[in-house]
């Protein structure tokens, strides 16, 4: 069992009187949460001075890409970056970085959808090595992200400069997602969630969970499944965070609502879903799926409401189609149309249509039209891309963020039709055709569209042949 651990969910305040922060000066406010007993996260809600960091010391020594799905512009971009770092330590960095990522794409549903993300490594060198109050208070070090624990007084919360960590990030690519990682042996992290930052400890590896459980709330929107132990009881209305809810099980069947789709559902691991009293920091009048989850214990998996709600919102960023071809929104008649895909791990279903009927056999994201029976000049050809995965109950949610449609109107065929009598046959009639028409010009016998009738054709009528 990890010893203390914590996490922010940090919402800047400029405060116009003393309130822990000091006269008009920018304060964080912050959820600030360690493991209780058995390891169930309890905390408080406390105000800390942001921390206003320094120029970046030694600067950005490099950026490496160390992992590459896709264009950035259609993927969810992880940018690590390091704090008190010494440019000869910056080895030891990037393997921790590395392991790391491995540790996140180990949790579902970062598993499955691997394809979606990119990530960076940037390389910043500090003026020491190690971070604040490390290991113990009063240690100050002067490092280029500002890191440090002991956070408002708080050992194991793992503060970082925001300005500093953005202006390092800067230099990656792109970034959705920041990991700020503390050249540290120390168990601790925070979450900044309206910052979109993690933090953790480079040689603890536990710290990483913290990381994980951050992403819940950045990207999936989840809320904390824990409560502070206090007895106090939440007399609100319902929450808008898919994973927590004021309404029973029977009451969330009656009305269609929540996780109604996932009780009775056993997950290996966490057990029935159901409704759970005790969430979102309450003991009592706030519900949770399961009895424990990542949202509730960093040794646990997330549960189904929270795979689902992350899947949704990795859907949100990344577009499931990345290009088409033709790239225009005509194809001919006897061409090829396809497409390419994000696909998760486990697929993408395919399903091509004509004029809004199915054609049968189609299930693979390219089809030869020269092959496919019935295609007209005007038809409309369309391709719909479905993410099916079984992670995912909510119909209304797939078809809106996990479906994707792509049409061409067909075009005149690029060759003309060597069945130039329209039989379905090419044989001894089209021959005549042709032979009627020998030496013209501008004629449908001029299948190869050298303006003129004449042996080029007679040999795509022979190859073409079918007696």
């Amino acid at each position: 069992m990890p010893i203390s651990h914590a996490i922010l969910l940090m919402t800047p305040l400029l405060l116009s009187t003393d309130d822990g922060c000091g006269r008009g000066h920018s304060c964080d406010l912050v959820h600030a949460c360690h493991p209780g007993p058995d390891g169930i996260l309890a905390g408080g809600l406390v105000r800390t001075p942001s921390r206003p960091g320094s120029p970046l010391a030694g600067g950005v020594d490099g950026v490496e890409t160390i992992e590459l799905n896709g264009p950035v512009e259609n993927r969810i971009d992880l940018v690590f970056v390091g704090d008190g770092y010494l440019e000869n330590e910056l080895s030891s960095y990037a393997t921790r970085c590395e392991l790391s990522l491995e540790e996140l794409f180990q949790e579902e549903p970062f598993t499955s959808y691997r394809p979606f993300f990119n990530a960076h490594r940037v390389d910043v060198i500090s003026a020491e090595s190690g971070v604040d109050n490390d290991p113990t208070q009063g240690i100050e070090r002067n490092t280029a992200l500002d890191m440090g624990f002991w956070c408002s007084g708080i050992e194991r919360l793992l503060c970082v400069s925001v300005n500093a960590a953005n202006s390092a990030a800067n230099a990656a690519p792109d970034t959705d997602q920041i990991f700020a990682v503390a050249n540290s042996t120390k168990y601790g992290g925070a979450g900044y969630t309206s910052a979109d930052i993690a933090t953790f400890s480079s040689d603890n590896s536990s710290s990483m969970l913290v990381a994980i459980h951050e992403l819940g709330h950045s990207l999936g929107e989840l809320a904390d499944e824990y409560d502070y132990g206090g007895g106090t009881t939440w007399t609100g209305g319902e929450l808008s965070e898919a994973n927590v809810s004021i309404l029973t099980a029977a009451e969330m069947l009656d009305a269609k609502s929540k996780w109604f789709r996932w009780i009775g559902f056993s997950q290996p691991g966490l057990g029935n879903h159901d409704t759970f009293e005790g969430g979102r920091y309450y003991e009592q009048g706030i519900f949770r799926p399961t009895s424990t989850s990542m949202m509730r214990e960093l040794s646990s998996p997330f549960n189904m409401p929270g795979r689902e709600g992350l899947i949704i919102e990795f859907s949100k960023i990344v577009d499931l189609v990345e290009s088409r071809s033709p790239a225009s929104s005509a194809v001919p008649a006897d061409g090829i149309a396809s497409v390419v895909a994000v696909e998760p791990l486990h697929g993408l279903e395919y399903r091509w249509f004509l004029d809004g009927v199915e054609i049968p056999g189609e299930t693979a994201p390219t089809i030869d039209l020269a092959s496919t029976e019935g295609v007209e000049e005007g038809d409309q050809l369309t391709i719909e891309i479905v993410d099916a995965t079984s992670m995912v109950r909510d119909e209304n949610a797939r078809s809106i963020w996990m479906t994707r449609e792509v049409s061409w109107t067909i075009d005149a065929p690029t060759t003309p039709d060597p069945d130039l009598n329209g039989d379905g046959r090419v044989d001894g009639a089209d021959l005549g055709i042709m032979l009627a028409y020998w030496g013209a010009t501008g004629t449908d016998g001029d299948l190869n569209g050298d303006g003129n009738v004449d042996g080029g054709d007679l040999g795509l009528l022979l190859v073409a042949w079918t007696g």
